[in-house]
């Protein structure tokens, strides 16, 4: 049948809108990502890792990618891939407003944060603008700089060096657990406090203009969230004491007192005795130094622990090395310049720094104390995260079966369907039997292993919790640390979120942020973060995204996260929020150096066995402490903190302490020596290390003269969500504790 004019007519006319609709789009799309030609233009040109390439496997880690031929104003999307602690390929992706620095023309710098869970481990970064892959490129573990272990100590040395690898070399054994990364330059600092997880202290010299002061508002306010929330600094202010921590300077809080001036000291015994130094420092290099004096910044009103201090300065006495609290981190104050002359030649400024480095706690030269007895360790681990990992572990209702029954089924199972089976066909002489009892002992076998899985694994998910919430009243500062052990019989995927609550009125809560992800195993058993190994259990991956949620905090979601058959995964969340609270008292120490005054529960929740622990004291609590209850010290009998925590008693005269069991599974007791690890003995009674989230001892605290509330709650502090329902009656085992940390009106010592 002919067509008719009309229908010739439209055919082409559409045709036509069909091609200049297409034309459009494709235009449109390349004007919004700004590409001369087409997107095969774009380019990753490189990718910077940690700190000058340094980082540790099972921390948060900057990133910089370099990108090439897009325009300034286009909206990326950066999506970073690697694998996590079990192998599982996991894609990062931050919707919140990213860092992006214009390089030149059609160039651009990015920053987004990862966290790497092996020491082989690939990472693939991803460029999109709209839905649309711009470029892609895979890293392969070769090409990538070797990570550190997790547990490794990582020194961040901003600008100029005071002698820190000289201090580490002094270490013996201890120094091949210490790595010291160099920067010279603000640019290459992170944004986000969690980009500095991996750094176990900071060091930061102010003789010339320091690095910390060409920060700009942003990453400023990174580094003092790290520090807050548990991070380490050593500051030197010496000669430029007066431009440093003037009233005016974001550098004067971190002082341990207010700048008075800066003075020309003659005296230094106090700092080579601190040093253990058999040369005078008037003397350093072999030569007598003519009109000596070092320039040293005097402060009025210090608090802290003075660790050294020399007689001279306004008052009497120049407090030299002070080590104070600043929100749950610490900074180490040194009033002098110790990368300037006499110290850059003085022999004794290696003991010096190793000691400023090592804490308040330990021996001098040594960065950690070593156990008496060193038990050899045959649980896959030597960090005590790894013991508390594997306590979380444990699911009522799910019963683990020993490996040797498994393989002594299995022995039996070929037994009887091998020999067994031939002697007795042979022995009635029924070969044709083989096509029943063959089959019979493989159903047979089979249905017993469906009922054992059945009786030990159960048909349910099972979620154990633990949640220790500090809050820092000095600094009016909550942070929550969140552990997750997820139990699946089946395999199957988890969209999850995690829903925090502080225990504050809602208007006395600030917005915060929350980090959401999979929780590493230090060491090189079976899913071991130092494990070498690059095969996952998965090929389809997962996602953790960061998303704002609204009034600038941020949340975390894990979206798609596969949980194999009869198996666990493990996960932790960080929490923080700025507070404000009420009335919490006022606390001093009398004549006898024992805690008087009074101390208000500043939270909404009820505390049940609570104690306080100040210096090496102990006052525990009588009944439950209501919000708002008053605790009052007069009458309380203070018990020695270091035999509570050892469980040490006497016996036939002698102190004994509990040993260590390494193999126990005691959550309680395992969350107790994290809490105050130095406190009971360290390394030295429970021998394993405390590094991978060394965040959590607060033992320093008590020894800068702080007071710390510790309780438990009866509700949680955080409740988990899947595809938004709660997960709560999934619980099998919860705890909830909270540490409150106050300051105490002390003499300085």
């Amino acid at each position: 049948m002919p067509h008719s004019p009309r229908t010739e007519t439209r055919r082409p006319r559409a045709a036509l809108l069909l091609i200049l609709a297409a034309v459009g789009t494709t235009w449109g799309f390349a004007a919004q990502i700004g590409l001369a030609a087409d997107a095969s233009e774009v380019r990753i040109e490189a990718v910077d890792i940690g700190f000058a390439g340094i980082y540790k496997v099972g921390h948060w880690t900057p990133v910089w990618i370099t990108v090439n031929g897009v325009s300034a104003t286009v909206d990326l999307q950066v999506e970073l891939e690697t694998v996590d602690g079990d192998g599982v390929p996991v894609t990062y992706r931050d919707d919140r407003e990213m860092w992006a620095e214009p390089q030149g023309s059609g160039q651009r710098r990015l920053l987004q944060y990862v966290k790497i869970g092996r020491t082989r481990a690939p990472l693939t970064v991803r460029l999109s603008a709209s839905g649309q892959t711009l470029a892609e490129r895979r890293i392969s573990p070769r090409d990538l700089p070797a990570p550190q272990l997790s547990t490794q100590q990582l020194v961040l040395v901003l600008g100029q060096s005071i002698g820190e690898q000289d201090a580490v070399r002094r270490l013996r054994d201890q120094a091949s657990q210490v790595t010291i990364a160099k920067l010279e330059s603000a640019q290459d600092l992170p944004r986000r406090w969690q980009g500095y997880e991996a750094v176990s202290t900071m060091v930061v010299a102010t003789s010339q203009s320091s690095v910390l002061e060409a920060m700009d508002a942003e990453q400023f306010a990174a580094f003092q969230r790290w520090l807050e929330l548990g991070g380490r600094l050593v500051l030197c202010v010496g000669q430029r004491g007066g431009q440093v921590l003037a009233s005016d300077s974001r550098l004067a809080p971190l002082a341990p007192g207010t700048l008075v001036e800066v003075v020309q000291q003659r005296s230094t015994s106090g700092l080579e005795d601190y040093a253990s130094a058999t040369e005078r420092l008037d003397s350093a290099g072999g030569q007598q130094i003519r009109r000596f004096a070092i320039p040293m910044t005097v402060l009025s009103e210090v608090r802290g622990a003075v660790e050294s201090s020399e007689i001279g300065g306004p008052a009497g006495q120049l407090p030299t090395i002070v080590r104070h609290a600043f929100g749950l981190g610490q900074v180490v104050f040194l009033a002098f310049d110790p990368d300037q002359a006499p110290f850059d030649r003085w022999q004794g400024r290696p003991a010096l720094v190793a000691r400023v480095l090592q804490g308040g706690t330990g021996r001098r030269g040594q960065l950690d104390e070593e156990p008496e007895n060193r038990q050899i360790s045959h649980l896959g681990y030597d960090d005590l995260i790894g013991q508390f990992r594997a306590a979380l572990d444990q699911f009522d209702g799910v019963t683990r079966v020993d490996f040797s029954w498994v393989a002594g089924l299995i022995l039996v199972y070929i037994l009887l369907i091998g020999p067994v089976d031939y002697y007795v066909l042979k022995r009635y002489q029924r070969w044709q039997w083989t096509w029943i009892t063959f089959p019979g002992a493989v159903a047979g076998f089979s249905l017993l292993a469906v009922l054992l899985a059945l009786t030990t694994s159960g048909n349910r998910v099972h979620i154990n919790q633990l949640d220790l919430v500090d809050v820092d009243v000095d600094r009016s500062l909550v942070q929550g640390t969140t552990w997750l052990h997820l139990y699946s019989p089946a395999t199957q995927a988890f969209d999850l979120e995690l829903q925090t609550q502080v225990p504050l009125p809602e208007s006395a809560t600030e917005p915060g942020e929350q980090l959401f992800a999979w929780q590493g195993l230090p060491g090189d058993g079976l899913g071991g973060l130092n494990t070498r190994a690059t095969e996952a259990m998965f090929t389809q991956g997962y996602r953790i995204r960061q998303h704002a949620d609204g009034d600038s905090a941020s949340r975390s979601e894990l979206i798609g996260m596969p949980v194999q058959v009869s198996s666990s995964k493990a996960l932790r969340a960080r929490w923080c929020a700025d507070i404000r609270l009420p009335d919490t008292g006022d606390l001093s120490v009398d004549s006898n150096g024992l805690l008087s005054g009074r101390m208000l529960n500043p939270l909404a929740v009820e505390l049940n066995d609570c104690q306080v622990l100040y210096r090496n004291w102990s006052y525990p609590l009588t009944g439950s402490l209501r919000p708002g209850a008053v605790v009052a010290f007069d009458g309380l009998r203070p018990r020695n903190l270091e035999w509570r925590l050892t469980r040490r008693q006497v016996v036939d005269t002698r102190d004994v302490s509990t040993p260590w069991d390494q193999a126990s599974l005691d959550v309680a007791r395992i969350l107790e020596v994290l809490m105050f690890y130095q406190a009971a003995g360290g390394r030295k009674y429970t021998g394993l290390t405390h590094r991978y989230q060394s965040y959590l001892d607060l033992s320093d605290h008590l020894r800068m003269g702080r007071a710390i509330l510790v309780g438990r709650g009866a509700e949680p502090a955080a409740t988990l969500n899947r595809d938004g329902r709660s997960q709560a009656e999934l619980t099998d085992r919860r705890w909830t504790l909270y540490r409150v940390v106050f300051p105490v009106d002390s003499p300085v010592r």
